[in-house]
């Protein structure tokens, strides 16, 4: 059973844009209160904190309009969204037997660096 349908394609690309577009925000946010810090523009700019944040918000609203209205930008998520459908996804079982295996393989390798490690050192420890 798969949480992706093909019927819901619109509502899943909202929802990436609409995160895209917060993230894209949070950014603007993060950027202008850095420039802030090394610019001292708090002193400068009344307001600073409520400047950032409502030039952070129409970032990112400007972000989602503009991918939403944009048709190319819109057909090409139908797209992507259509392909992602199409997508054979793997059971639980084989994912953990596939993450235990790995898990024991990896400590099998790393036990192997630290042994051949432990060599070297003591090779060293005996030659100097």
């Amino acid at each position: 059973m798969s949480l992706i349908k093909s019927e819901d394609n619109k509502k899943w690309i909202n929802a990436f844009v609409a995160t895209c577009a917060a993230v894209t925000g949070f950014v603007a946010i993060r950027f202008l209160e850095q420039m802030g810090e090394w610019f001292d523009l708090e002193a400068m700019i009344p307001s600073f904190q409520i400047f950032v944040q409502v030039v952070g918000i129409i970032v990112g609203l400007v972000l989602f309009i503009v991918v939403t209205r944009n048709k190319g930008a819109s057909q090409h998520l139908n797209d992507v969204y259509s392909e992602l459908v199409k997508v054979t996804w793997p059971k639980k079982e084989d994912v953990m037997a596939t993450t235990v295996g790995l898990v024991i393989a990896l400590s099998i390798i790393s036990g192997i660096f630290v042994l051949v490690d432990m060599g070297f050192r003591k090779i060293l420890e005996l030659v100097l």
